[in-house]
Parts: C-alpha cells; structure tokens; sequence
C-alpha cells in the first residue's frame, strides 16, 4: 500500500514553523538563557515579534495533520501507543542525554545536579516540555473523536471554547501556580486549542476558509499585530491581563494555513521537522560553545551559525540513527 502523497504548502508551513522554533530557541526565552541577550536587544525583539506565531504555527500543523488520519474507535489504544513510541521515547531517551551532556560540558546554561535526572521524566524539562504536553493533548482529541464530540462543527466550536477557557484558567492562574506540573498537563492545557483549530481548520475547511471568515482572520491578525506591537514598545496592562497572545495565534495561525505557499527548500526541511526539534538543542548550545571558544562573540555571527547548526546537525544524527532498529526506535521515536 502506498502512503497518500504530502500536501505540500502545510510541509512548506512546517518547515518554516521549525526554523522560527530553532531561531527562537537560539536567542533565548530570556536574558538569562540561549544567547543571553539584553531585555533591550534587536533579538530580543525578533523572539517576541514571533512569539504569536512560533508554537502556536507548529501546533496547529500538528492538529491539521492529525485530522487526516484520526484515532478510530477500534483502534485507539494502537493510537496512543504509536503516540507514546514517538513522543515519549524520544523524551527520555534524548531528554535524558541532553540533560547528560548539558551537566558535563562547560559553557552550557542551566546546568542541574545529576541526580535530579528524574525530574525531566515527570515534569517539563526545557524544550523537550512540547513531548509530554503534546501527548496529553493527543489522548484528549483522540477520546473526545471517538465519542463523536468533534464531528460536527457546532460541537467543535463548543470543545474548543471549552479548551480555550481551560487555557486561561490556567494562564491566570485559577489553576493555582503551587500546583505541580506532573507531565506537563499545564502546558497540555496550552496547546490544546491550538490543536482543535488546526483539526477544525481541515475537517470543516468548507465553513472555516470562506471569504467573510477570512477577511476576519486577516482583520484579526492586523489588530494582534498593532497590539502586540504596542505592549512590545509601550507597555498594554489589558494585553497580558486578559492573554490576548493566545487568541491572536490562534487568528493569525489560520490566516497562515490559507496562504497555500510552496517553497520546495523548506518542504525538504519538513521531513526532519520532529528530529530538529528533538535535537536542535545539542546545536544551540554546541555553536555558540564553539564559536565563544574561538574567542568569536559577534551577534549576528552566533545566532547564523548556531542556528545553521541546529538545523543541519539533527538531520545528520537522523540519518545515523535510523539505521539502528533500536536507536531508530527510542530516539527517533519511528517504527
């Protein structure tokens, strides 16, 4: 049986989603991470400006995707546990040799005691967080598509306002913060509507991409971009308060998914998208390691090439990986 053919402006979306996640992931969330940039910094700048976008782009791909082949009823529990071989293996597997290698080579950032390893296996660690959250995530849709509660667009529109509010309740903190985060349910809780959209946004494309609904989203994603510019330089006190970032990615993702580009290089890029992911941080941190050794702290030098290394290094680790039955397995999380 041959597999059905990709469609390739969501592989050119998934290519792009990846490279801003790495270039993101090479500035750094904070001062104090990545780069080490100052609050104050055109990089800086460019994480935030993207901020909208980056997860919330890669998400809603993931939910867009998902929708093309769903979890069926008689086979669920194959479902999850397909979805547990390629998320959570490569969890602890490259989790755990990441945080191995973070203790032991000089120049990293947040080094942790080495007995502490445990943690990453039941709460967010890093980057490698979006494994157990998206997990979660997908034992929720693959529940609620066997139930027939996304069947229609009504009760769609219901679960994603559902998860919407789930979402703020977490981010303003009605959940309280003293709450562990075991398995990263919490950020679970942020993927989710992300997630719904990209499902909703293919199953019920007729509904969703019509020319009133798009002028909408393009209306929408103008305004988000005003606002999140204007907290950016000015400051919005209703902006965070009433977590507006996760509405405008929300618009602005499905504005994106209509724009039908196909640029083949990113499409090429999309094949290694997962392994990126998992492995970009070996290169993050390995090119401004290498570069800071060479006594070469230009800006614009590391964050090119750390980036380029992110981004080409996971893809020569796939292609030695995968051809070892077991490595192909627990680090790559592929049949």
């Amino acid at each position: 049986m041959t597999s059905q053919p990709k469609y390739l402006p969501i592989e050119t979306l998934r290519g792009i989603a990846i490279i801003l996640v790495v270039m993101g992931h090479v500035i750094g969330s904070r001062s104090t991470g990545g780069m080490q940039v100052n609050d104050d910094s055109f990089y800086r700048y460019i994480y935030c400006l993207l901020e909208n976008i980056r997860m919330p782009l890669f998400t809603v791909i993931s939910g867009w995707v998902y929708a093309l082949h769903p979890a069926k009823k008689e086979k669920v529990g194959i479902f999850i546990a397909k979805k547990a071989r390629r998320l959570l293996l490569p969890m602890i597997f490259v989790g755990s040799t990441y945080f191995i290698m973070q203790y032991l080579i000089p120049g990293t950032n947040h080094k942790a005691a080495l007995h502490t390893i445990w943690k990453i296996y039941i709460y967010p660690y890093t980057f490698f967080w979006y494994l157990p959250a998206l997990f979660l995530v997908f034992i929720s849709i693959s529940l609620l598509d066997v139930s027939n509660k996304l069947n229609t667009i009504v009760k769609w529109l219901v679960i994603l306002f559902i998860s919407y509010l789930l979402c703020m309740s977490e981010l303003s903190h009605i959940i309280p913060v003293s709450t562990p985060n075991l398995f990263a349910f919490k950020n679970a809780l942020y993927l989710m509507p992300f997630f719904l959209m990209g499902v909703g946004l293919n199953r019920f494309k007729d509904k969703l991409y019509t020319k009133p609904i798009i002028r909408f989203y393009l209306t929408g994603t103008i305004i988000g971009v005003i606002l999140q510019q204007t907290d950016y330089f000015i400051g919005l006190d209703f902006y965070s308060q009433l977590h507006l970032p996760v509405l405008i990615g929300i618009i602005s993702t499905a504005l994106i998914l209509h724009s039908n580009i196909q640029i083949p290089f990113f499409n090429r890029l999309a094949k290694y998208a997962y392994t990126i992911y998992l492995f970009h941080g070996f290169g993050t941190s390995g090119g401004r390691i290498i570069l800071k050794s060479m006594h070469i702290h230009n800006e614009l030098i590391i964050f090119l090439f750390a980036t380029v290394i992110a981004i080409l290094s996971p893809i020569l680790i796939e292609k030695i990986l995968i051809k070892v039955e077991l490595t192909r397995i627990l680090f790559l999380g592929k049949k």
